[in-house]
């Protein structure tokens, strides 16, 4: 038998080792999972070969251009083709695009699970992000109300308006007014801003 087909193998060489493999042991294969495997490294290989054809940007119509990418994906198609008829003849004709039908049902499923897994992933990243604006602006709120209840015990609270008549009548006629509209402290600094005034008007002579 011949050896398994290695991981390392790219390209044709993936492609040519792959139907070897085949063509040895073809006629001993019990049922198509005996080398479902290498026809898929196979298929892998041609798709290879492909893309470093494409990749050069090559006029496959020009002389010139005869280079070794067109050659391999040539090879490559001639490689599948064969094993096309080996597998139709050994297991009766349709297997081959049974297995091609397969294939891109196995193919499509897992694109569909890796999408699916993406728009998971973007849908638990967006609620997450969702959450922590919601605590966010839950604790600007908190921070705002804790700010506005803070400025009120300061201003209101610290502040009271202390219009009695009784302490307020310690002050003369203009001061006892404010003192009972305002309270004590905006008459005191009345006080203190009318003191003030007259001291910078007092005009003091030296003997």
């Amino acid at each position: 038998m011949v050896e398994p087909v290695t991981a390392v193998l790219t390209g044709i060489a993936l492609v040519k080792k792959s139907v070897d493999f085949i063509k040895t042991n073809i006629a001993t294969a019990q049922d198509v999972g005996d080398i479902i495997g290498h026809v898929d490294k196979a298929l892998n290989g041609q798709q290879q070969v492909i893309k470093e054809r494409d990749s050069k940007n090559l006029d496959h119509f020009a002389t010139e251009n005869v280079a070794k990418e067109i050659i391999d994906a040539k090879l490559a198609q001639e490689q599948l083709y064969e094993m096309k008829q080996l597998i139709d003849h050994r297991f009766g004709h349709g297997t081959w695009s049974f297995i091609l039908e397969e294939r891109k049902r196995r193919i499509d499923k897992h694109k569909q699970a890796v999408k699916e897994a993406k728009a998971k992933k973007l849908k638990k990243q967006k609620e997450m992000y969702d959450m922590v604006r919601m605590v966010m602006i839950g604790l600007s709120i908190i921070l705002f109300v804790a700010v506005v209840i803070g400025i009120t015990i300061k201003f209101v609270l610290a502040h009271p308006v202390e219009g009695d008549e009784t302490s307020c009548k310690l002050y003369e006629p203009k001061y006892f007014f404010i003192c009972m509209n305002e309270g004590r402290g905006y008459a005191d600094t009345e006080l203190y801003l009318d003191y003030q005034m007259e001291k910078d008007n007092w005009i003091i002579e030296s003997d």
